[in-house]
């Protein structure tokens, strides 16, 4: 049965997918994920991770059913395995590395925590690029926005918009 697998990387600024049997080896899709890939791209050292998947449980996977998830198969494709990430929240700064197929949205709860915010709070906050008015969208990896060889992303954690009315 085809399945739809989304997939984020520094190479292309918009999700991409690809559709592929779910019973096809993770090395199989790897293979159809680096087809997206400029010609003349040096795919020898990329690595596909899987959304929001810290502990790398699904880096041992064989098949692409494995790694589906909640909302599909979500993946990254980075020349890095680890993104360093700077929050600034105020005259406070908190860092983390985190796997590139990190969400901005588990970056934002996850900095919200960490500058002691109620999760009400936290929802009524973004993260913006520093020295930039971008706000990326909860959904966006952080691997998106770090390009080699800066494998840096620092953040502004700053008040959503309010649209009074």
């Amino acid at each position: 049965m085809p399945i739809r697998v989304y997939i984020q990387s520094e190479f292309f600024s918009d999700i991409k997918f690809v559709e592929i049997s779910d019973e096809a080896t993770v090395a199989e899709l790897k293979h159809a994920v680096q087809a997206l890939l400029r010609p003349g791209t040096d795919a020898s050292d990329l690595t596909l991770s899987v959304e929001d998947d810290d502990d790398d449980a699904h880096g041992h996977a064989t098949h692409v059913k494995h790694l589906k998830k909640e909302h599909g198969v979500r993946l990254h494709l980075h020349r890095c395995k680890k993104v360093e990430v700077q929050v600034r929240f105020g005259v406070e700064v908190v860092h983390h590395t985190f796997r590139p197929a990190t969400t901005v949205g588990r970056v934002r709860l996850w900095a919200g925590e960490k500058f002691g915010m109620a999760p009400g709070d936290i929802a009524e906050h973004v993260l913006q690029i520093a020295g930039t008015t971008d706000q990326p969208d909860v959904d966006i990896h952080i691997g998106t926005l770090a390009k080699c060889p800066q494998y840096t992303v620092i953040f502004d954690l700053v008040p959503a918009h309010r649209i009074n009315g």
